[in-house]
């Protein structure tokens, strides 16, 4: 069973009423058939969209069920050095993503993205996209 991090963007352009058909329904599918990691960059930027306490709470709980990916402080350093490394290969990417692609390399798992900068770092690096056409 695939390991999948769904970044933020991914998670919110899903839950546009007129969002992307294609990556609602794949996101309602992994749902069902892969385990979901959850980092806490993630539930944080999700959570912090909310429009009330009601829909953080309803969220909050959806997301709950979720397995929960903790980052260690020695991750801090790896996330320095891979931004590094980045940077130096030309790959100029905000921290967060550099961080949620770190953690979704390091525990072996694919990333479902709809923002461009996870391409930039999957050209430099082994950071592994998730394609459901398996191209």
């Amino acid at each position: 069973m695939d390991r999948i991090i769904i970044d933020t963007s991914a998670w919110i352009e899903s839950f546009r009423p007129r969002g992307n058909k294609t990556v609602r329904e794949l996101v309602k599918k992994l749902l069902k058939d892969a385990v979901i990691l959850m980092p806490g960059i993630i539930r944080t930027e999700l959570l912090r969209g909310t429009k009330n306490k009601k829909e953080f709470k309803q969220l909050s709980n959806l997301l709950s069920g979720l397995e929960y990916l903790p980052a260690d402080d020695l991750f801090w350093e790896k996330v320095a050095q891979f931004s590094f490394d980045l940077f130096r290969a030309g790959v100029t990417v905000p921290l967060t993503d550099t961080y949620i692609a770190l953690l979704t390399m390091e525990n072996k798992a694919k990333i479902v993205h709809c923002d461009h900068h996870f391409d930039l770092i999957a050209k430099k690096s082994p950071l592994d996209i998730f394609h459901p056409s398996g191209k």
